[in-house]
C-alpha cells in the first residue's frame, strides 16, 4: 500500500513539474516528458510489479490535461512501458544502458503514436518537419534527463522495496 501511495505522489510531482517548468524548457519545438521518463525508469526496476497500472494512470492523467486526442497518451505510455519491460528482461546486467535505449525507443514510439493520433483526428502533419523540429529535440532532452530521473527512481525503488536478507 505504501509503495502505491508514494508512486502516486511522485507521479503527481512529476506531472506538476512537467506542466509548469519542464514544458517551458524546449529545444526548437521539442520538450522533455518527465512522466514518460518516470514510467520507463520505474518499469526497469526488477522489484516493481505494478508498472502497467502506473502507465494507465499516467496515460489517463495526461489525456485529461492535454490537447492530444484522448487516449493517445495512454497508448504511447503503454507502448513505452512494454518496450521497457522487454528490455528489462534482455539487458538486465546494465540498467543504465537499458534506460538510455528505452528512452530513445520509447520517445520515438510515443511521438509516432502522437503523430498518428493527430492524423486520425484530421490535423495536417508534415512528417519530416515534425521529426526535425519536435521528435529529435525531444529525444535529446529526454536522454539528458534520463540519468537523473533513473537515479531518483532507482533510489526510491530501493527504499520502497528493500532487498530481502537471507539468514
Amino acid at each position: 500500500m505504501i509503495p502505491n501511495l508514494v508512486c502516486l505522489l511522485i507521479l503527481a510531482v512529476f506531472y506538476i513539474l512537467q506542466s509548469t517548468i519542464f514544458s517551458r524548457i524546449t529545444l526548437i519545438a521539442g520538450a522533455s516528458d518527465l512522466i514518460l521518463l518516470f514510467l520507463l525508469a520505474w518499469s526497469l526496476q526488477e522489484e516493481v510489479k505494478n508498472s502497467w497500472l502506473w502507465a494507465v494512470v499516467a496515460g489517463v492523467l495526461i489525456s485529461i490535461g492535454s490537447a492530444m486526442p484522448f487516449f493517445t497518451p495512454l497508448v504511447g505510455y503503454l507502448g513505452a512501458v512494454s518496450i521497457s519491460k522487454l528490455f528489462q528482461r534482455r539487458v538486465w546486467r546494465n540498467p543504465l544502458l537499458a534506460m538510455f535505449i528505452v528512452t530513445f525507443l520509447g520517445t520515438l514510439f510515443q511521438h509516432a503514436v502522437y503523430a498518428a493520433g493527430l492524423i486520425v483526428s484530421g490535423a495536417p502533419i508534415a512528417w519530416i518537419e515534425s521529426l526535425d523540429s519536435v521528435t529529435i529535440p525531444s529525444v535529446l532532452l529526454n536522454l539528458i534527463f534520463a540519468l537523473p530521473i533513473y537515479a531518483i527512481v532507482n533510489d526510491l525503488a530501493g527504499r520502497l522495496y528493500p532487498l530481502e536478507v537471507e539468514v
